[in-house]
């Protein structure tokens, strides 16, 4: 969690991903979901410095943050085919590339439940892919970060 997020006048409500789990004790290192402002300087922020450091993938969404809170952390875990629980790691932007694109119809609709848009930085950082669904499928649009 960017020490940023604390130094706000207006802190944004923000939830860790693994608030009460078993790995609660990686809190410092966890994932967050932050409600941030398209007009905040956190954002800017966000952009500006975190540009090619895979820092992290922003969303849209309709919904209330804790329902967005709820959806997500369905996703934190998943079995490998020999059984094994694994993390999974959808919100490390190097991840989402890969993975929304292999997804089939009904992964996607499932992956993006309530979810608009997911938006990553392209691997040289200089351009954020949105990824959205679509009416067969996955749709995928990018522009040049600007800050």
């Amino acid at each position: 969690m960017p020490a940023q997020l604390f130094e706000l006048e207006d802190e944004p409500e923000y939830f860790s991903l693994f608030f009460d789990t078993p790995q609660a004790e990686l809190i410092d290192v966890a994932p967050y979901l932050v409600k941030v402002n398209m007009e905040s300087r956190l954002l800017a922020w966000m952009l500006d410095e975190g540009r090619g450091q895979s820092w992290g993938i922003f969303l849209t969404a309709d919904v209330e943050l804790e329902e967005l809170f709820e959806h997500l952390r369905s996703f934190l875990k998943v079995k490998a085919p020999e059984g094994e629980e694994l993390f999974f790691r959808f919100y490390d932007p190097r991840v989402l590339r890969i993975f929304l694109p292999s997804c089939n119809f009904q992964e996607i609709l499932q992956f993006f439940g309530a979810v608009n848009s997911y938006m990553a930085e392209s691997e040289d950082g200089e351009m954020l892919l949105e990824f959205s669904k679509g009416e067969s499928g996955l749709e995928v649009n990018g522009c040049k970060i600007m800050v």
